[in-house]
């Protein structure tokens, strides 16, 4: 018998504040990583600020799980805007 956890399902969320962030797919959970791009960047990538944020997120929570982080959920703030994945 193996000690295999749940996999745990992440998307990539806009918050009111204009903000990118991954968070847990559970309902109401707390963003674990946030990013924001400044509005001239933001203005200069067009829609592939959203490859850009992808990208980055992504490598945060690999690299937080390749160290060690548990990355259980918390309850979460009523920031969310629309899911972006």
């Amino acid at each position: 018998m193996t000690d295999k956890q749940p996999e745990m399902v992440l998307e990539i969320v806009e918050l009111e504040n204009g903000e990118l962030a991954i968070r847990s797919a559970e309902l109401d959970a707390e963003p674990m990583i946030k990013i924001e791009f400044s509005e001239t960047l933001r203005d200069q990538l067009e829609e592939q600020y959203l490859d850009v944020a992808r990208v980055m997120l992504t490598a945060g929570i690999q690299l937080a799980v390749e160290n060690g982080v548990n990355l259980k959920s918390r309850p979460a703030n009523d920031e969310m805007l629309h899911i972006l994945h």
